[in-house]
């Protein structure tokens, strides 16, 4: 175990010293990004149907955020290769009673800036899954499924390496159970080329 610990340690030690050579000539390398929003999921109509009637009760609060975590490195000084977690969760509370439901999306994809910053698309599929947290009952989870994702957005750095904040508006199309799922997630990331 300390071996795994010591290897993995080292190569992350050897990537973040490679990045930040390469980030000084102003080359780009990795990004590494986390953001969150506002998320609005979408069901098979029988978990919507249940969802709204919950949510339409006197003393019910329903709240429904997204948060993304990608890490990303350049294939080009415009592509980078891209993984990343997507998260959807619709939560809705009573008193001390609540139940939420998470969306995941892991995915691998490609990230394109048609300019060195400013505006970018992004394109990934991978494997999809639902959690659902009640608070009475405990979490259970689907099965994996299959995934796919678009996104489009705008970096605000203006050049290629450091610090920034974007913009993005990504929607996921999931398969949970053999239904379809999916969601639009608005969030703005910090990021660091």
């Amino acid at each position: 175990m300390n071996k795994t610990i010591a290897l993995l340690f080292s190569l992350i030690l050897c990537f973040a010293v490679s990045t930040i050579v390469c980030a000084q000539d102003g080359h780009r390398v990795a990004l590494f990004q986390i953001g969150a929003g506002a998320g609005f999921p979408s069901y098979p109509g029988a978990t919507e149907a249940m969802l709204s009637y919950a949510d339409a009760q006197p003393g019910v609060d329903r709240v429904k955020v997204a948060v993304d975590l990608a890490l990303g490195i350049a294939v080009s000084q415009q592509t980078y290769l891209m993984a990343r977690i997507d998260a959807i969760g619709d939560r809705i509370a009573y008193n001390s009673q609540y139940m939420q439901m998470n969306l995941l999306l892991y995915c691998l994809g490609l990230r394109y800036y048609p300019s060195t910053t400013g505006f970018y698309l992004e394109g990934d599929a991978g494997a999809s899954k639902a959690v659902v947290q009640i608070s009475s009952m405990g979490d259970s989870a689907s099965d994996f499924g299959f995934g796919y994702g678009a996104a489009i957005g705008y970096d605000f750095k203006t050049r290629p390496a450091g610090f920034g904040l974007s913009l993005e508006a990504k929607y996921n199309a999931l398969t949970i159970e053999k239904e379809q799922a999916g969601g639009l997630m608005l969030s703005l990331n910090l990021c660091w080329m």
